[in-house]
């Protein structure tokens, strides 16, 4: 008698499991944690980083993000059917200090780094883009404060899928390598000297 009331506990308990994974989006979100897409910035950001500087990639161009697939173990571009909205943020430089290439979502939230009180955000300027056909192109934005009040001193951008924008399997957010942002202050320019002999050129710190 006893063993037929324990089973039937344990078989009722094992239902309500199974009917809990399916009806909860959460449950059903960790399911589907493991993917094989991810972000990716498309080129490496040019530095020096200053504060009020437009950032660009090492080509003087705008940022650009692709939607990739490893799957297979090969990375390649791909695409979804439906746009998807793509945040920018701004992630503490110690983020994966130890190299690993795969991190949590939770890992990843984390790690962005918030403006100090008192501040104006971090990043002002296009920081959410749409990403259609696999492809994103991001706009102006710019730093607004310096990365030397955070212990490890550095930053990385990072891009990841805007929160409530998409249901469908985990997309891994992008993130660059880590850098230092200056403030404007700190900018030097070259500057060419006109003179009746000769053309110089001098290397001119602008202190605003």
């Amino acid at each position: 008698m006893l063993l037929f009331i324990y089973f039937s506990i344990n078989s009722q308990m094992h239902n309500n499991f199974v009917f809990n994974i399916f009806r909860s989006p959460s449950l059903q979100f960790r399911a589907l944690e493991p993917s094989s897409y991810i972000l990716s910035f498309s080129n490496k950001l040019s530095l020096p980083v200053f504060t009020g500087s437009k950032l660009e990639d090492v080509d003087n161009r705008p940022l650009q993000i692709f939607l990739m697939n490893t799957e297979g173990g090969q990375q390649f571009r791909t695409s979804l059917p439906q746009p998807i909205k793509i945040e920018i943020v701004v992630l503490d430089g110690d983020f994966l200090s130890d190299e690993r290439e795969d991190w949590s979502s939770e890992e990843f939230n984390n790690k962005i780094v918030r403006e100090r009180a008192g501040k104006r955000p971090l990043l002002t300027g296009d920081v959410a883009v749409t990403l259609r056909d696999g492809y994103a192109s991001i706009g102006e934005f710019s730093f607004t404060d310096n990365s030397s009040w955070i212990r490890s001193r550095h930053f990385r951008l990072g891009a990841r899928v805007a929160p409530g924008s998409y249901q469908g399997a985990r997309i891994r957010e992008a993130k660059t390598e880590p850098f230092i942002v200056k403030d404007h202050r700190g900018e030097c320019k070259f500057v060419l000297l006109i003179s009746h002999n000769s053309l110089t050129m001098n290397l001119a710190c602008f202190l605003d």
